[in-house]
């Protein structure tokens, strides 16, 4: 916080410094003292920064950030009107006989002979004053009004982004524990059938719960461990459901793309849940992973048991959660589509290129390196 003020405080001095320089302009020489320079040029840029404050803190939170952009410009020039008579008044009072010799020499050679009412602007001087000091006291609150419009909108996006990855892991510490409960009964379901295989589908848990922890939360992980994952997952469920179980998993995409982790975790799930594990007989899952154009696909297709009407619905948490997961993580560059018929169920996933990208070499040769 201190930082943030302290650069604040740097760009403010730093910004009416150069505003200062510009009203001295290149013809600095014609002031007869350093004494008149501050008064005549700080004179400007006092009133400057008074425009620029009432805009900024005032004008703008009352009248434009709630759309009345005629009440706001009425607002701003009604203030500069203001600013230009002061500049009139404290010149015809003080600078033009306090500095007769340089400051004051136009005013007092073709502007003497005015009251001081025709000075202020009732009379042809008007178009001096609209011309050229209206332009001159406004255009640092114009630059102040566009910065302070340009901070907001990074702080807006900044609280979107980090409410965007709020949710998205809120999304993710759901389907952990969705994920962890079905597992834990198909390794239950093998306990109590005293199945050799438990010790083996609790090592298969293990390697999986070591990657829903250490890559759950990143925002990309590679293709290939994700691959391992389904492939871990895969043979869990073969350990549960043995024979009557025949899984095709087809790999033809590069394992050196980056994915969202765990997208994949949830069609998975249903395909057993809802293809086999509601049947007595064979059953046959279909997996494939390939690159078509640029995009990524992930096909899912179970056979449905005769007579079943337990599919998966887009009411269900794990859909409903995999929708939303990607919006926030894919937006626009994703297609999920689930239909189904009465002897098939398909779920087919496609990521356009936004949402995978190739892990460079560095990366790859670091974390071999840390494996080993």
């Amino acid at each position: 916080m201190n930082n943030w003020k302290s650069g604040a405080i740097a760009f403010q001095f730093a910004f009416w410094a150069v505003v200062f320089t510009i009203n001295l302009g290149p013809e600095w020489q014609k002031y007869s003292s350093a004494r008149e320079v501050v008064e005549v040029v700080g004179l400007t840029t006092l009133l400057q920064m008074l425009v620029a404050l009432v805009a900024v803190r005032l004008l703008v939170p009352r009248w434009l950030d709630r759309g009345a952009v005629i009440g706001f410009l009425g607002m701003l020039l009604l203030m500069l009107v203001v600013a230009v008579e002061i500049n009139v008044l404290v010149s015809y009072l003080y600078l033009e006989e306090a500095y007769p010799d340089s400051y004051g020499a136009y005013y007092l050679k073709h502007l003497s002979a005015m009251s001081p009412l025709e000075r202020l602007g009732f009379s042809y001087v008007i178009k001096y004053l609209l011309l050229s000091k209206l332009p001159l006291l406004a255009f640092p609150a114009a630059v102040l009004i566009a910065v302070d419009y340009y901070q907001r909108q990074r702080t807006l996006l900044t609280l979107k982004e980090r409410q965007r990855a709020a949710e998205l892991e809120a999304l993710k510490n759901q389907l952990n524990p969705h994920f962890i409960f079905n597992t834990l009964n198909n390794i239950y379901a093998l306990a109590l059938q005293r199945s050799t295989q438990t010790a083996e589908a609790v090592a298969r848990l293990s390697s999986i719960l070591d990657y829903v922890l250490h890559h759950g939360s990143e925002p990309l992980v590679s293709l290939r461990d994700e691959v391992a994952m389904i492939e871990a997952y895969i043979a869990l469920e073969q350990l549960r459901f043995g024979e009557r179980l025949q899984v095709d998993f087809r790999n033809e995409a590069s394992p050196d793309l980056q994915v969202p982790p765990l997208l994949f975790l949830t069609l998975l799930e249903n395909a057993f849940k809802h293809g086999v594990a509601k049947s007595l007989r064979e059953e046959q899952i279909e997996i494939s992973l390939a690159q078509q154009n640029q995009q990524l696909c992930f096909e899912v297709r179970n056979s449905v048991p005769p007579g079943s009407s337990d599919l998966p619905s887009d009411k269900a948490i794990g859909l409903r959660n995999l929708r939303r997961q990607l919006t926030l993580q894919c937006p626009g560059a994703h297609q999920l589509t689930v239909t189904h018929t009465d002897k098939q169920h398909t779920a087919l996933l496609v990521l356009d290129q936004q949402c995978q990208s190739p892990i460079p070499a560095s990366s790859l040769t670091m974390k071999s390196s840390a494996a080993s």
